[in-house]
């Protein structure tokens, strides 16, 4: 799988890179800062064949160690996934994942017990025809979960999440790697349509 050099850590959407700190929030400039790391050319089709099982479409939680499992079978789901799921259907939002058949379990890697996966959407093109607002929908569904749900095994003020993002008519995808509060998850909306806008790092934000 082929990867980018990474953007720097805490860069700022729509505003020049290094203003952005440790935390999210407007700046006096009416700009938005929050802390997210951008990997290009992540082929997700590529990576499920190679999984055995189908390439999402729409919108899907995915294994939070998707990426970078060594097998099917080392694959882990953040604890979250359930209710995101049951959050989602309320509104008619329809996890499309990978296969319906693959145990979705909490992370549970014994090999590395004190590291969690992160809670890790697919943002495929094809949701564009339903609206580019059904994506600050489907945030703003998991921001509640993380944040009003008990259960879930998450420090709100803590979160670790990753929105792979199709590129429409290309190849390949985008990696948003957000770590932070999960109130400002729903500000993840933008650098999504973004991408689906045809740019192609976060500077072009």
């Amino acid at each position: 799988m082929k990867f980018r050099t990474p953007i720097e850590w805490t860069q700022k959407i729509n505003s020049p890179p290094g203003e952005c700190q440790d935390r999210a929030g407007w700046k006096e400039d009416g700009k938005y800062c929050m802390p997210v790391l951008v990997m290009n050319d992540v082929d997700v089709a590529a990576r499920a064949r190679e999984l055995g099982y189908r390439v999402p479409l729409g919108i899907a939680l995915l294994p939070g160690n998707f990426l970078t499992a060594g097998s099917a079978a080392e694959l882990r789901f953040h604890e979250a996934v359930p209710s995101v799921r049951s959050a989602w259907r309320s509104v008619g939002l329809i996890d499309v994942g990978l296969d319906r058949r693959l145990r979705q379990s909490p992370n549970q890697d014994s090999a590395s017990p004190d590291q969690p996966v992160p809670l890790t959407v697919f943002f495929g093109a094809g949701l564009l025809q339903g609206g580019a607002g059904l994506v600050t929908l489907a945030l703003g569904m998991v921001a509640a979960v993380l944040t009003e749900r008990p259960g879930t095994g998450v420090d709100p003020r803590d979160v670790r999440f990753d929105a792979i993002v199709e590129r429409p008519g290309q190849n390949g995808c985008a990696c948003l790697e957000y770590h932070g509060d999960a109130y400002e998850l729903v500000a993840l909306a933008r650098p999504v349509r973004e991408i689906w806008a045809g740019r192609q790092t976060i500077d072009d934000v």
